[in-house]
């Protein structure tokens, strides 16, 4: 049988809780509220069987809130990295935008070497080569930099064969 207590313990814990979560700003508080209330409802229900449910609600909130608050934590700095990245690609994207109605449309082995570094994709650096009329003579040394710099063999094509388009 269902003490009175346990009825009342889960009953306040579960509605402070979803009240909180409305105010949540972050993926780690929205963890937290949620933990904690998953937390509160299995801890109450292993407490119950031993004969105290408060105090198992209260640990089980305590433990749930702590590992949500871990786990959403961890989805914000991935989604503020992911952000970052969409931003970096972004200037870049109106960078190369603004060069090129600017009248400077000659790409640099540099810049090549920059977009490669920021995540720029080789289908893009690759159109901007191509797009900007740049020839470019490639040596080995210009080859192994390039190489060295993480950009990919279908982009040091590209510069190499740019030649033969014009």
């Amino acid at each position: 049988m269902v003490t009175r207590t346990y009825r009342c313990v889960c009953a306040v814990v579960m509605g402070s809780m979803s009240l909180a979560l409305a105010g949540c700003e972050t993926k780690g508080q929205s963890g937290a509220v949620l933990g904690g209330l998953g937390g509160a409802a299995v801890g109450a229900i292993i407490g119950h069987q031993s004969g105290h449910a408060g105090t198992g609600a209260l640990i089980g909130t305590a433990v749930g809130a702590g590992g949500g608050y871990v786990v959403g934590n961890e989805m914000d700095k991935a989604d503020a990295r992911e952000e970052s990245r969409y931003q970096r690609a972004t200037r870049v994207d109106r960078e190369a935008r603004y060069q090129t109605s600017a009248g400077s449309r000659t790409v640099t082995k540099r810049q090549v070497i920059d977009w490669t570094r920021q995540g720029v994709k080789d289908e893009i650096i690759i159109d901007r080569i191509e797009q900007s009329g740049t020839v470019f003579s490639v040596t080995v040394t210009d080859e192994n930099e390039l190489r060295d710099a993480g950009v990919s063999e279908e982009v040091i094509r590209s510069m190499k064969y740019s030649h033969a388009r014009r």
